[in-house]
């Protein structure tokens, strides 16, 4: 949740569970829940209020359940004809009312936006061309106008833009489709930092785009056989990109990748191997030997958590399929090492 004072993780075997979350980063299991007949394959708060905690699952057999978390509840169950492989919450206002919409894509080639409390299917985002699955997507909120993007990439690696504002009801056609040559997508990540740039993670190399043009701005292949996962911004000037083997890469951007740069988009144009690299500033791995990694049946999930707290919190966690979860705690500067119970940050 926002506050990251509880974790919601899912399970093979369609469980839902419940973690609390202490001030001193103790982690607690609160809760096991039971509503799926298959594997759990997205999850997403589907709720803003601090009244009501809602969570939204789907799973491999098209289910999607609503769920109150302070009670455990399946308040609201539905079943579609195709699978969600990813949600994102979203919510507007409507006079003086808030509305929570899903927006979901996974085996179909649209994105289907959802009631948030009906899990009732409103409209759809279409593509008049290259429709395809959605490997990955972004919402960038506007601050000036009504008017929201929809970033997303398909699995052939279009980029695909859709601009969506309260008021819609029928489906909408693609503002942008534009190749940026991404195969096997497997994130996409808005600065919240600088308001201007992507983060596309694919499994072989991730890159950094402008989110005004969507010009590519840097891009890093994977080493050593590494497969790359997912990432996110924890700075205005450093990404974090993680390895289906469970280690972390915090990379620090070089200037040209930086909109208060003056040296900002001096590389557009250049050829991929011309472009000016990030840099590798430290590692977090976890102190699991490699036998305990080869007991996985599958890649450990990680995910990057700006919340609110007491203070703005930045975490990295990452659930495996031991039923492991670890934590570990972003540092502002990441000029000294910082342990945890989940792991050692090794700073360059």
């Amino acid at each position: 949740m926002d506050d990251v004072s509880m974790i919601v993780t899912g399970c093979h075997d369609g469980q839902i569970c419940l973690w609390d979350l202490s001030s001193d980063l103790e982690i607690n299991p609160r809760a096991l829940l039971f509503g799926h007949t298959a594997s759990v394959t997205c999850l997403s708060k589907a709720s803003a209020s601090s009244e009501k905690q809602y969570i939204v699952s789907a799973s491999e057999s098209g289910e999607m359940c609503l769920w109150d978390v302070n009670d455990g509840r399946c308040i609201e169950y539905t079943k579609l004809a195709c699978t969600h492989t990813g949600i994102q919450f979203y919510q507007f206002t409507v006079g003086t009312q808030r509305e929570g919409r899903l927006l979901c894509h996974g085996h179909y080639p649209e994105i289907l936006v959802v009631d948030a409390t009906s899990l009732e299917v409103l409209y759809s985002l279409v593509s008049k061309i290259s429709p395809d699955w959605i490997s990955s997507m972004s919402i960038i909120r506007s601050h000036r106008t009504q008017e929201d993007t929809v970033v997303a990439v398909s699995v052939t690696g279009i980029l695909k833009v859709w601009i969506v504002t309260s008021e819609d009801t029928e489906p909408i056609f693609e503002e942008e489709s534009k190749p940026i040559y991404c195969q096997n997508c497997q994130s996409i990540s808005f600065c919240a930092f600088t308001q201007r740039s992507l983060l596309v993670v694919c499994s072989k190399y991730w890159r950094v785009f402008d989110a005004g043009d969507y010009s590519l701005l840097c891009s890093v292949p994977s080493e050593n056989g590494q497969t790359w996962t997912g990432g996110d911004f924890v700075s205005a000037d450093k990404v974090i990109i993680w390895t289906e083997d469970g280690q972390s890469f915090i990379y620090k951007l070089p200037a040209s990748c930086l909109p208060a740069s003056d040296t900002f988009r001096s590389d557009v144009g250049k050829v991929v191997e011309n472009l000016n690299p990030p840099q590798l500033h430290c590692v977090v791995d976890k102190a699991v030997g490699k036998s305990d990694k080869q007991l996985l049946i599958c890649p450990p999930v990680t995910r990057f958590f700006y919340g609110r707290r007491e203070c703005f919190h930045k975490l990295l966690i990452q659930g495996d399929s031991t039923g492991r979860l670890s934590i570990w705690s972003v540092p502002e500067t990441l000029d000294q090492q910082n342990v945890t119970e989940g792991g050692a940050f090794e700073v360059y």
